[in-house]
């Protein structure tokens, strides 16, 4: 273990962040995760009723019915994949989702070949559609954009190759009549997304210009916070010691010692007050409130609550620590919990990693519920995070992952 390689600090604040709303407002994003089953709900329910309206097109009844059945595994596992439990909602997810409701779409199309008489009542393309409405939230824009056009080429393409449509008209009509639910669905999804991360990050702009110019009233704040519990500590120290010696007009050796062990504490808490970090003072601010006379945590010896000794915490970035912010004052305001048992500890300099322990009386189902929204929240920027809930203990730990942008340099020390 070595101390904290600035090359670190900076590959960890660097890692880019894939421009949509789950990355860039994960809490936000997880509030809308009910309108993927909802919109899933209404493909199924949609595909069933297109399939009996198609009774007497159907060529092969079994494969019509698998295409459903294929479009309801899409649907389910869209709804599990983006649930917040599982977040980040990847690339891979998104095409596996979207392909496999393609190829149901595509099932039910060779179900009615030959049969089929109408382009506009098929439920192939609604159904990708619908699912594609909510890609925007979880997958960039160009990449939603991308499966919109492929799906479009498929299903237009299969489309314009039926030979049994009633109304008799050029093929690209029949292509354009399939592709444009598709085409038109994912660009107001997309046209969505990208106001909502438009206005993010506008939201942010104004949110650091604001940090910036309260900088300099926080440092004024936190030199007064310092100097008032510094003259605390010399009023309830060192002049009633000095005062008692000059009654006693005399210097013994236990003087000499005692003055020693005031001067060794104000100094020590001098130089760690000027040092408490970023996730000492969250921790203490939180628990603030629990502690019937917390004083200064840090004056008097390391934080009981935080064990940081690299500083660690110095590779999360704004949105990362606004996170963990919230995730330990979630924890430190939970009824039930036991207020010493608090703890942050940080480790392993070539990829930090954080772990927040506390035991904690409460259900089981009830914490987890409370706590999965912040967890989820960090996976969502590049952070890997893990919770564990048993016999009333809440572990929750967060580290960068294995293969990332930190400095390869520190990872061999």
């Amino acid at each position: 273990m070595t101390a904290l390689n600035p090359r670190t600090i900076v590959g960890a604040r660097s890692v880019p962040l894939e421009r949509t709303p789950q990355r860039l407002d994960p809490l936000g994003a997880q509030s809308a995760w009910l309108l993927v089953p909802l919109l899933g709900a209404v493909a199924v329910v949609y595909a069933v009723f297109s399939t009996f309206r198609h009774a007497g097109q159907v060529r092969d009844l079994a494969l019509a019915l698998i295409a459903i059945g294929v479009l309801l595994l899409a649907v389910i596992v869209a709804s599990i994949r983006t649930h917040p439990g599982f977040a980040p909602f990847g690339r891979w997810s998104h095409f596996s989702v979207i392909g496999v409701a393609l190829t149901a779409g595509c099932l039910f199309t060779a179900s009615v070949w030959g049969r089929n008489e109408r382009i506009q009542d098929d439920w192939g393309q609604i159904a990708v559609a619908l699912l594609l409405v909510a890609m925007p939230l979880y997958r960039p824009i160009g990449e939603v954009a991308g499966s919109a056009v492929v799906s479009a080429l498929v299903v237009g393409g299969l489309a314009a190759a039926q030979h049994s449509i009633v109304i008799a008209n050029n093929p690209v009509v029949y292509a354009t009549v399939a592709a444009t639910p598709i085409l038109a669905l994912a660009a107001g999804g997309a046209g969505y997304a990208w106001t909502l991360t438009g206005e993010t990050l506008r939201w942010r702009e104004v949110a650091r210009e604001g940090q910036s110019r309260l900088e300099g009233e926080l440092r004024q704040a936190a030199g007064r916070m310092i100097a008032q519990e510094r003259m605390t500590a010399l009023n309830t120290e060192a002049v009633p010691f000095l005062t008692a010696l000059v009654r006693a007009g005399t210097v013994t050796a236990e003087d000499i010692e005692h003055a020693r062990t005031i001067s060794d504490r104000l100094r020590g808490m001098s130089v760690r007050a000027v040092d408490r970090t970023w996730l000492e003072e969250t921790v203490d601010l939180a628990l603030a409130p629990r502690l019937v006379n917390p004083g200064p945590p840090s004056s008097d010896g390391p934080n009981a609550h935080v064990d940081d000794p690299y500083r660690l915490e110095r590779v999360l970035n704004a949105d990362q620590r606004a996170i963990v912010g919230a995730l330990i004052a979630t924890v430190a305001a939970r009824p039930g919990l036991d207020a010493t048992s608090l703890r942050v500890t940080a480790s392993d300099p070539a990829r930090p990693t954080f772990l927040l322990e506390a035991d904690i009386d409460e259900p089981r189902a009830e914490l987890r519920r409370e706590l999965l929204p912040l967890v989820s929240s960090l996976n969502s920027v590049a952070v890997e995070a893990t919770m564990r809930v048993r016999a009333g203990q809440v572990a929750v730990r967060f580290a960068y992952p294995e293969g990332g942008h930190l400095d390869r340099g520190a990872r061999r020390r």
